[in-house]
């Protein structure tokens, strides 16, 4: 089950790629733009190859999304999944993360301790992005 499970994996992955080397064929002969929004590529067009490959890439996440669903569904009906019997218990996962809109950032955590650390990092990604623009507008 592993082998096929993997083998389905690629499908997308490959849907994906391709339609990326599409859309770059399709820009390279002038059939598509490029523009750049903020620090964002943004590709447009309307030939059917830079339609084809965008076409891949939204078939690519739904491919994906249903590769995963079915091999869920095949682990639990093989019953692989292990079982709750209140032995062991792992150890609580802690996690966290910064979102920076602008330069605010908006930190998570699982708890105090990680939200806090989050927010450290996030006030001095603030700090270190907001000296670049001040270092590039005295330049």
């Amino acid at each position: 089950m592993g082998a096929t499970v993997r083998t389905s994996i690629m499908i997308p992955v490959l849907m994906f790629v391709t339609g990326l080397v599409i859309i770059g064929i399709a820009v390279a002969s002038g059939e598509g733009e490029v523009s750049l929004v903020l620090i964002f590529p943004v590709f447009s067009g309307s030939s059917g190859l830079f339609m084809l490959g965008t076409a891949l890439i939204v078939l690519s996440f739904m491919t994906g999304f249903f590769v995963m669903v079915r091999s869920q569904m095949d682990t639990v009906q093989a019953g692989d999944c292990p079982a709750e019997d209140g032995i062991s218990h792992p150890a609580k996962t802690k996690y966290g993360g910064v979102v920076m809109v602008g330069p605010i950032p908006i930190a998570f955590g699982s708890d105090k301790k990680t939200a806090f650390a989050m927010f450290v990092i996030g006030v001095i990604l603030a700090v270190c992005g907001l000296l670049a623009i001040l270092i590039l507008l005295v330049q």
